[in-house]
């Protein structure tokens, strides 16, 4: 048992920093440094591994901070939201709150830095979802007209759907594309995030088209997903608004956001 409660103790002691006076009664110092010396190297590796962890998740929002503030905000992070899994994958989600609450600047800054976290973290959380086999363009055209008004659409897992204050996704790819962008002003977004076969796609979504995928999502009908738009449709052409909607469902189903039609 005692090997187990000094592994226990050890562990502790590097993840969250508890029981660290017991260091000389536990562990050998060394020929220059001291029990609690040595202790500390670990302290300082482990946390240095966290902070690479989450600057693998958020790469964007690095480079808009800058990385000495990046880091010093992983630091805060990585007390306030310790790693208790053995698995890092999911460390990270708890950023975009982070920044919300914690981040130290004026609110455009935290706004800004808040929807950057939660784009790049979708993008995290669909590279990690389960696969789902798409709906087809085929099957989705067996569905008498007569039945859609009441049919419900599931979504695929690989997909989010976002909604910001600031035009975080063009921010993101130029930074991408190798530009130095300017942080962005406010200006309301929408994007959608989804995996098809082993690529993440992001697509900027219009008001209307938001509106809608909103109702899906939230596993309304499709008659009264469309009605969140009706507003914003009704001031186009009849002919043109119809196009537009069936614009926006031969591209999801191609792009396979839709799993089963449900009736």
């Amino acid at each position: 048992m005692k090997l187990r409660d000094d592994q226990l103790w050890f562990a502790r002691a590097v993840m969250d920093g508890a029981g660290i006076d017991e260091a000389p009664r536990r562990l050998t110092a060394g020929p220059k440094q001291s029990a609690t010396d040595r202790l500390d190297i670990y302290r300082r590796g482990y946390e240095a591994r966290l902070v690479e962890c989450l600057a693998d998740d958020y790469p964007v929002l690095k480079r808009a901070l800058g990385a000495e503030a990046f880091e010093s905000l992983c630091r805060r992070y990585i007390e306030r939201h310790p790693s208790r899994s053995p698995n890092l994958n999911r460390f990270g989600a708890q950023m975009a709150a982070f920044c919300r609450d914690e981040l130290e600047g004026p609110t455009s800054k935290r706004a800004l830095a808040t929807d950057l976290a939660s784009l790049e973290w979708a993008i995290v959380e669909v590279i990690h979802a389960p696969r789902s086999e798409p709906l087809t363009l085929e099957a989705f055209s067996r569905v008498p007209s007569d039945g859609w008004g009441d049919a419900r659409l599931e979504l695929n897992t690989a997909f989010r759907l976002l909604k910001f204050e600031y035009p975080v996704n063009a921010y993101f790819q130029a930074v991408l594309d190798g530009a130095d962008p300017v942080a962005p002003g406010p200006a309301r977004s929408a994007t959608l995030v989804y995996r098809s076969g082993t690529t993440i796609w992001r697509s900027d979504l219009t008001a209307p088209a938001f509106d809608v995928l909103s109702g899906l999502v939230a596993g309304e009908t499709l008659a009264a997903s469309l009605s969140r738009a009706e507003g914003e449709l009704a001031k186009l052409d009849p002919a043109e608004a119809s196009g537009q909607v069936a614009r926006w469902f031969r591209d999801w189903v191609a792009d396979g956001l839709f799993v089963r039609v449900a009736r």
